[in-house]
């Protein structure tokens, strides 16, 4: 009677390919997140800066009373009524009466109002401080570098 062998991986073997396998999964999930997190960091500070130069273009483009009540969906193609992941959160009203909110992962990121002081129109950028979302926080640290503002919570206005 012949006696067939099976082959077949032994437990030493699979015990080693799991722990091969946790301690490549130890190292590569920070790090994927690290990546997504700067990943959605850099598209939040692109969307800020192109808001700004969208706005500041629109308004140079038709006369102050038509941008003054053009909502904000007329002047750019960020999409709005978020909530959650990155874009406009507040659409009700117009950017010169109520100003607007921009959401970077979950969190306030930035308000965006225009107003008029004498006879200049202003856009005041005010950072609100993200604390919880990691690619907010970067985010924020970026879009403060870029405009000027100095603290967290501060704000620079720009003369269109």
């Amino acid at each position: 009677m012949q006696i067939m062998h099976k082959k077949a991986f032994t437990l030493v073997e699979l015990i080693f390919i799991i722990v091969v396998l946790g301690i490549l999964s130890i190292v590569a999930i920070p790090r994927y997140l690290t990546q997504r997190d700067d990943a959605t960091a850099a598209v939040c500070t692109q969307e800020v800066q192109q808001l700004i130069s969208e706005i500041s273009q629109k308004y140079l483009t038709v006369n102050y009373h038509t941008f003054d009540v053009m909502p904000i969906d007329e002047i750019t193609n960020i999409r709005t009524g978020a909530v959650s992941g990155n874009g406009i959160s507040s659409v009700s009203g117009t950017l010169v009466k109520n100003g607007i909110v921009y959401i970077c992962d979950g969190e306030n990121l930035v308000e965006l109002k225009g107003g008029v002081v004498g006879t200049e129109y202003n856009l005041t950028v005010r950072d609100l401080d993200p604390s919880n979302a990691p690619a907010a926080v970067t985010a924020a640290e970026i879009i403060r570098n870029l405009n000027g503002i100095e603290t967290a919570g501060g704000t620079n206005s720009y003369k269109l």
